[in-house]
């Protein structure tokens, strides 16, 4: 997939890099997260932009078990789920208040967009070629990941992900599109390693 291509689609979810980074913090990274087999959440999504004269806020429920199951659900203001399962992922609408499926182009650019995710989940932040990724040490981690391919500007300038040091899980994700625009994710409610019953990344509400 082409760079452009896939700044697009991680546009959809929609600073200064330290001068040395060691190839181990990844590894190290990974190897910390290897631990975390489940993480539930509650998130709250703010799309921001100098044209607008407030963001555009979204809130909803994540779901994460390993080694890649996702549940995204946002929940008001619009009601939307996508559920990525044993390498499917669908995409639910709700229309005349039933939750219908969507089988538009749309769900093939999520199933991108959690993968995504559920490498980061997994620790896997340097995993992808378009990007090069970097660590900035600070009162919780940080992760800059910064795109290779310069036709990218103007839609991603870099990713910020912040990971917390007491369990490792993602507490937010910055993506930066533009000086005008970006969208932020915060995670709030966080739980780690404790079940989750498996009917989550299979049924609609």
């Amino acid at each position: 997939m082409s760079s452009r291509k896939y700044a697009s689609v991680l546009f959809i979810l929609l600073m200064v890099l330290p001068s040395c980074v060691r190839a181990d913090d990844f590894e190290h990274l990974r190897k910390d997260a290897a631990r975390i087999s489940t993480i539930s959440a509650g998130f709250v999504q703010k799309k921001i932009m100098k044209i607008l004269s407030k963001p555009l806020v979204s809130e909803g429920k994540f779901y994460f078990a390993a080694p890649d199951s996702i549940r995204w659900e946002y929940q008001k203001p619009v009601k939307s789920l996508v559920i990525s399962n044993q390498g499917k992922t669908r995409r639910y609408i709700v229309s005349r208040g039933k939750w219908m499926e969507d089988r538009t182009g749309g769900v093939q650019a999520m199933k991108i967009v959690l993968n995504e995710v559920a490498g980061w989940m997994r620790g896997k932040f340097d995993s992808n070629p378009s990007f090069t990724a970097a660590v900035k040490e600070g009162a919780n981690m940080q992760i800059i990941l910064t795109p290779v391919d310069k036709s990218m500007a103007g839609m991603i300038e870099k990713i910020e992900i912040t990971v917390s040091r007491k369990d490792l899980s993602v507490k937010s994700v910055r993506i930066i599109e533009n000086a005008s625009a970006e969208t932020r994710i915060d995670f709030h409610s966080v739980v780690v390693n404790h079940t989750i019953d498996p009917s989550v990344f299979q049924d609609v509400p």
